[in-house]
């Protein structure tokens, strides 16, 4: 299953949100999750995600939106905002804003975990 997180470096729930999400991805990527954050390039810079990135040492892939096409596509409207995505495609919750809570992301993701482990 994967967790998209649309993001910026200066958003204060986001700021808060992607330790969190760290720590998720720390915990469940050998059971299947994959945690992709997606910084809103477009309205951020490169340079200030990557800082953060460091800075928090998140270790999880950080893809860069420059031209807002992602954004657009995932028809973002807040920020953060985290699409959970089952193993065949399908979109099975959105959050928009946050910072979401540890027992709210896990109350995502576990379920989903649950069925990749019985297919």
């Amino acid at each position: 299953m994967i967790a998209i997180a649309l993001w910026t470096a200066w958003c204060p729930p986001c700021q808060a949100e992607m330790p969190t999400l760290n720590e998720v991805h720390q915990t469940y990527r050998n059971d299947g999750l994959v945690v992709l954050a997606v910084n809103s390039t477009i309205q951020d810079s490169e340079s200030a995600a990557r800082a953060f990135a460091a800075e928090h040492q998140l270790d999880f892939p950080i893809l860069l939106d420059h031209d807002g096409v992602v954004s657009n596509q995932y028809q973002l409207q807040s920020l953060p905002t985290t699409f959970f995505i089952d193993r065949n495609g399908i979109i099975t919750s959105i959050i928009p804003g946050g910072p979401m809570s540890l027992s709210l992301i896990k109350s995502k993701i576990i379920p989903l975990l649950s069925k990749n482990s019985n297919p």
